[in-house]
């Protein structure tokens, strides 16, 4: 598959390199154990605030020490950019041949952690979609 010098998509939200990380403040092992539980069970760092008692500490999200991207990193962001821009131009078509309108979706890309709708998105995850973000 040819992908370079073609279109890409203006619906990418690029913060590798300048990402999150997860910090938990106070507590102890304990805490970090039933805040991880939570999270990988579904839970939303609210959640996780709720259940953790006051003197305990906090889950947050810190700034992590910026990053240089690789050449090859880079590389892959222009050709998820790519793939996007052709996903965006098959659905157009499609809704358009069933007389409606597509709507663009925003791809984030990123390293470590970041925020999302659904609550904190981790780079350990994977990729995935998340309806309150749309």
């Amino acid at each position: 598959m040819f992908w370079r010098g073609r279109r890409q998509s203006d619906n990418v939200e690029d913060v590798r390199g300048g990402g999150r990380k997860l910090v938990v403040a106070g507590g102890g092992c304990g805490t970090i154990i039933i805040a991880l539980l939570i999270l990988f069970l579904g839970g939303k760092p609210s959640d996780v605030m709720r259940v953790l008692p006051p003197v305990q500490g906090r889950l947050q999200m810190a700034p992590a020490s910026p990053r240089a991207i690789s050449s090859q990193d880079k590389k892959a962001g222009e050709f998820a950019s790519v793939i996007l821009a052709d996903t965006e131009d098959v659905w157009r078509e499609v809704f358009r041949a069933m007389g409606k309108a597509y709507r663009d979706q925003k791809m984030v890309l990123f390293t470590d952690i970041t925020r999302s709708g659904c609550g904190a998105a981790s780079s350990s995850t994977g990729p995935f979609y998340c309806p309150a973000d749309e």
